[in-house]
């Protein structure tokens, strides 16, 4: 292959009602619609010599069970199992993959997912997520050790388990437990005291980090590569509880290291300091430009809102003396994001410009900065907020406040730790999952709560960091090979949510069938025109990757992989992404034209159907 050319060839501007989309709308801004010519080879299109291919706003059959109407569920939540064998925790539980359930001899989202819960006197356990039982357990990483992440950071292909405490962060093999290697050298301190470990393809170059606060370890061996001069991402008053997080805050397709006052690059070398406090961080995009903005929360209970450069956007008072990690969602279902955040016997949302939303009061005079998760139950677009105090489990309405969930089988002494929310046990619906620590009360170890209707709706099967934001995992917990913004697709954080729209409906990415021209093939020259289809009830998200493979000694190789910038609608095809290939690239006849995927079998959406994102095409080829 010599060129590809992503083409927005749209050849009529009638809307997409005019196809037969079923109301849907067109994708926005497209090239074609705004006039800017995408660098086509000859630029009206099309190859000379090849006719004008059928392409454009094209439309595709949707498949009415992607979408179950929404009605009110009863929201009666049970507890669906507890263990508490691995003792006390007031750490946030993660989610992934661990072990080969079905025997195929790969981890991936098809397994059981398993849970990881990380316990107040150093031991870590894997259990799970079915409630079935251990994995395996390994102690000695002290009192009060930070939250655990999952991710393959060694690259050999299987999950990790990357854990801290008593001065050490190890990698552990995640079917095991076994310690794959161990750094000492960090000089993190108390700072590894109720933080969290974060892992990341920092670079996209296959070579995994481990983030620490400021600290940054290479994932193959454990050995430092980095160590910012500024923040170190904790708001805490003392130096305690740092958080790896990061994003691609400047949309560059690099990932950088975001602490309260400063940017990181993968080095550690900052790239802006505004010489505000440190505090935990959230990121996601508040205004209209596509850089994201950083949420900074800090002591005595200080929000600001930071621009991509680190100029405060605003910034004021919410929660008292103390305060916890941030979390962002589209809390009202009003289209903007909001922030939620915890501080002393106290829970607050903030509107998009800094102005109390609702505060909800709440048992916390023990720490004050614990963390919450958000994720949209019921489908019905109204994000509920999770979260955990002293005594009881919260659900709250998002947009009210109102409470919706108070369990009382729970007690911790609280330090930053919040419940997640996963689909544990691959049975189609969400769960929520805390733990405890027995303080107020004699709980311990690890709860999971279901609906006993069955009406919550479906969840991811992971939840692998601290600093979880979608797009930084994998649904079978390797990391992924490109670096995208969250909040294209999701405009998140510390959210379970995968869609914004209303009802429990899902994309399904569908192989359009392809047009092809092979008049030019004597002069070296197959031109393939492909498109994605929607055949789902939901929006595919942007930037969504597709690959394009040839059959050449026995197996597949890859030839290209197009993206598609806009997200696609229901009922909805992507317009033509023209691919220029040399028939000798094709040597055996067949192509595989492969939809949700980046060239390396990792897809990124879940959708409806996983099982069509394939199209074998062996006719009409170049002889």
């Amino acid at each position: 292959m010599r060129l590809f050319v992503p083409v927005a060839l749209l050849l009529a501007t009638a809307a997409c009602t005019d196809y037969g989309f079923s109301g849907a709308e067109k994708p926005p801004e497209t090239p074609a619609e705004t006039g800017e010519d995408p660098g086509r080879p000859d630029g009206p299109g099309r190859p000379p010599e090849c006719p004008a291919p059928e392409v454009g706003a094209l439309t595709s059959s949707i498949d009415e069970s992607c979408e179950v109407e929404w009605t009110a569920g009863t929201f009666t939540p049970v507890i669906e199992w507890r263990d508490s064998s691995m003792g006390d925790s007031y750490a946030t539980p993660v989610v992934g993959q661990l072990t080969d359930d079905d025997g195929n001899g790969v981890v991936n989202e098809d397994d059981i997912p398993d849970i990881v819960v990380v316990g107040t006197g150093g031991n870590i356990t894997a259990v799970s997520g079915d409630g079935t039982g251990r994995h395996w357990q390994v102690s000695g990483y002290g009192s009060e050790p930070p939250t655990a992440a999952i991710g393959d950071v060694t690259g050999d292909g299987w999950p990790d388990v990357v854990v801290a405490g008593n001065n050490a962060i190890d990698a552990l093999d995640g079917r095991s437990g076994a310690v794959l290697w161990r750094n000492t050298d960090n000089g993190l301190g108390t700072l590894l005291i109720c933080g969290g470990v974060g892992v990341y393809d920092l670079e996209a170059d296959g070579v995994a980090e481990v983030v620490f606060g400021n600290v940054i370890i290479d994932g193959r061996n454990g050995t430092i590569r980095g160590r910012g001069a500024h923040g170190k991402g904790t708001g805490h008053s003392s130096p305690y509880a740092a958080f790896g997080v990061a994003a691609d805050v400047t949309g560059d397709g690099v990932l950088e290291v975001v602490v309260g006052n400063a940017l990181y690059d993968a080095s550690g070398v900052a790239l802006w300091y505004n010489g505000q406090p440190d505090g935990f961080v959230a990121v996601a995009n508040f205004d209209a430009d596509p850089q994201g903005e950083i949420v900074v929360t800090t002591y005595p209970g200080v929000v600001r809102l930071q621009d991509d450069d680190g100029t405060v956007l605003w910034s004021g008072p919410f929660t008292g003396s103390t305060i916890g990690p941030p979390t962002v969602a589209d809390f009202d279902g009003d289209g903007a994001p909001e922030i939620g955040v915890a501080g002393n016997n106290v829970y607050v949302v903030i509107e998009t410009d800094g102005t109390l939303k609702w505060s909800q009061g709440v048992n916390d005079a023990s720490s004050g900065f614990t963390g919450s998760a958000v994720f949209d139950f019921e489908g019905d677009g109204r994000a509920e907020v999770v979260y955990a105090d002293e005594d009881n489990v919260w659900v709250f309405d998002g947009a009210t406040g109102s409470v919706k969930l108070q369990e009382t089988n729970h007690s911790s002494a609280t330090c930053s730790e919040y419940p997640v929310v996963a689909d544990v046990d691959q049975d189609d619906h969400a769960e929520i999952v805390f733990t405890s620590s027995r303080y107020s009360g004699s709980e311990s170890g690890v709860t999971v709560i279901g609906d006993a209707d069955s009406s919550w709706v479906r969840g991811r099967t992971v939840w692998n960091q601290h600093a979880y934001n979608i797009v930084n995992i994998e649904n079978d917990s390797l990391l992924p090979s490109v670096n995208l913004p969250n909040w294209p697709s999701y405009n998140n954080f510390r959210s379970g949510d995968v869609s914004a729209v209303a009802g429990n409906s899902q994309g399904d990415a569908m192989p359009y069938e392809p047009d092809i021209c092979t008049v030019e093939c004597e002069a070296g020259h197959l031109y393939v025109t492909l498109r994605v289809a929607n055949g789902g009830t939901a929006y595919l998200p942007e930037n969504l990757k597709s690959a394009l493979y040839t059959f050449r000694g026995g197996s597949w190789s890859l030839l290209t992989v197009i993206e598609v910038p806009y997200a696609i609608p229901p009922g909805a095809t992507s317009e033509g992404f023209v691919v220029d290939l040399d028939p000798a690239d094709v040597p055996a006849g067949r192509l595989l034209f492969v939809v949700d995927d980046d060239g390396e079998g990792h897809g990124q959406v879940d959708e409806c159907h996983e099982d069509n994102n394939t199209l074998e095409i062996t006719e009409g080829l170049c002889p």
